[in-house]
């Protein structure tokens, strides 16, 4: 028996469109962006408006409908031109946006994800923090019930888009007595009392990407804003962290893809450059 990875001729289609794009319109800011430390914010836009931006999430809430491979293979081209603009584009797509769609209620993903896909409003992810990384159940970040508010206080760092989000969302222990399982996801709108970027990281790569510290000091927010209204989400953060990690596969392959400038006409499976 044999497995069959080939493309599909839609999957095909989908990635010569997206590395014409790339070619044309990004390629030519990597340098200058990189030079800056500035990341081209109208790219949100301009990718949302022709369907890559978000482009797994169904038509019913304006997204492409695409599938995972797709997915890959537009985080795959983004890489093979920049990483740093890259990850403002993977954090945005995947993490800000993957717990809204698989664990969000209705309304909150009318209020974010929507306007997420279209480009209007952009995310971010709040996870690392100071002392804790890989091992997500070690922060200490917490969010205390009172009334009906939520109080955060911690500190964030490594946080992609942390500068110019209009959104966070916050992973804080509402029970600290449950190691892992008592911490709750949370969405913070920009200009939140309490809430405040402390500094905009220097990186001696990637230094395109917004990545910022971020500080919550008596952040109050209404209880709509825990997301899915349900404490205890850290299984929502271990199924956003593996399927970010999946679209990392392909960031990986662009990366290693892109010091031999080969356009996706001379790859396995990808269509001919004399196609659309």
């Amino acid at each position: 028996m044999s497995l069959n990875f080939d493309l599909t001729e839609e999957q095909k289609l989908f990635w010569q469109t997206i590395a014409s794009f790339v070619d044309r319109e990004i390629a030519p800011l990597a340098d200058e962006a990189e030079a800056k430390e500035e990341f081209p914010y109208f790219l949100f836009k301009r990718l949302a408006d022709l369907g890559f931006l978000c482009c797994r999430y169904p038509e019913q809430y304006g997204g492409a409908g695409a599938d995972k491979i797709s997915e890959c293979l537009y985080m795959e081209e983004l890489n093979r031109v920049c990483s740093g603009i890259a990850s403002c584009l993977l954090a945005h797509g995947t993490l800000a946006t993957t717990p809204i769609y698989d664990f969000g209620t209705e309304q909150q993903k009318q209020d974010y994800l929507v306007p997420a896909i279209r480009g209007d409003k952009i995310g971010a992810f709040a996870l690392t923090e100071p002392n804790a990384g890989s091992d997500a159940a070690s922060i200490i970040s917490r969010a205390v019930k009172d009334g009906n508010t939520y109080v955060i206080n911690g500190t964030k760092t490594f946080i992609t888009n942390g500068s110019l989000c209009d959104y966070v969302l916050v992973a804080a222990y509402t029970d600290p007595s449950k190691r892992g399982k008592g911490i709750s996801l949370f969405i913070v709108d920009k200009g939140t009392p309490g809430f405040s970027v402390s500094r905009k990281l220097e990186k001696a790569g990637l230094r395109s990407a917004d990545t910022a510290e971020i500080v919550f000091e008596d952040c109050r927010v209404p209880e709509k804003k825990l997301l899915g209204e349900k404490e205890g989400g850290f299984m929502q953060v271990v199924k956003t962290l593996v399927g970010g990690r999946i679209s990392y596969g392909g960031r990986c392959a662009g990366v290693a893809g892109g010091p031999l400038t080969l356009p996706p006409s001379t790859r396995r499976n990808a269509p001919s450059s004399e196609g659309p």
